[in-house]
């Protein structure tokens, strides 16, 4: 059980992992060092071979529950995730990014006597593999999260665990989930999102939704259109967007990862 201070709403955090023996500890000690009190930890392995649940066994006394089994991808492991919470709220940090020391006590502040926000998200820091790191902001476009891609960042989402009842990630898409589960929510309603202009995580850039091939973004792109509901134009106005703006974000991520600390460094 999590540990309850009077008063205080319990958050479920939940990190998926599989083979993340390399960086889960980071992630494990983000949330264990959060100087909120009323956090219950779940870790959720999709059957580790490498090293994973020995690190998982050793933080067992401080995790609230913990399970390692196969499972269909990312977003099965989040609905197991999201299934074992208790918390009113529930937060997602996957095993290669992890939480400013405040994240959690800034967002469960800034929801105090707002009934009506259902999800809270912030500010990332982005990690690239040279050591360069850069902010990202969301950007709260209702059109680009339409017709692009997931413009606001997952790793900074807290969630009413009520609210993902009958709402579950697509567990049959890899890598746009998240992006599906947001803009669905957004259609629903764009007043139960809460943006909080503050870094709340850090996110390492080079994994599955880093360098995504353009045949895989318009693929999920194409069924994430057609789910929401926009319709063949619609469906064809995302494709157009996608495709213009795919080789910009790639240029983008070269240069941030490879130009701009060469700048930084000459400024500074």
């Amino acid at each position: 059980m999590p540990e309850q201070a009077p008063g205080l709403p319990v958050v479920s955090v939940v990190t998926v992992v599989f083979n993340g023996a390399a960086t889960l500890e980071r992630t494990i000690q983000s949330v264990l060092a959060q100087d909120y009190p009323s956090i219950e930890y779940i870790i959720v392995d999709g059957g580790s071979t490498d090293g994973t649940l020995d690190l998982v066994k050793r933080y067992d006394e401080r995790l609230a529950y913990w399970v390692s089994e196969r499972d269909k991808g990312i977003y099965d492991a989040m609905n197991k995730g999201v299934a074992l919470c208790t918390g009113e709220w529930v937060a997602l940090i996957n095993a290669d990014d992890w939480y400013e020391p405040d994240a959690v006590r800034r967002v469960m502040e800034a929801v105090n006597d707002r009934p009506a926000v259902n999800i809270v998200h912030g500010d990332i820091w982005i990690h690239y593999p040279n050591g360069h790191k850069k902010v990202k902001h969301a950007k709260q476009s209702g059109f680009l999260l339409r017709y692009w891609e997931m413009v606001l960042n997952h790793p900074s989402f807290f969630v009413r665990r009520s609210y993902y009842t009958g709402r579950p990630f697509d567990a049959s898409l890899r890598v746009s989930g998240d992006h599906k589960w947001a803009v669905q929510a957004w259609i629903e309603s764009s007043g139960q999102f809460l943006y909080l202009p503050v870094v709340l995580a850090n996110f390492t850039a080079g994994g599955a939704s880093m360098r995504i091939p353009l045949k895989k973004v318009l693929s999920e792109g194409r069924r994430v259109s057609r789910d929401i509901g926009l319709g063949p134009v619609g469906t064809f106005i995302g494709q157009l967007v996608r495709t213009a703006l795919y080789f910009p974000a790639w240029l983008k991520l070269l240069f941030n990862q490879h130009v701009s600390p060469l700048l930084t460094g000459k400024r500074g």
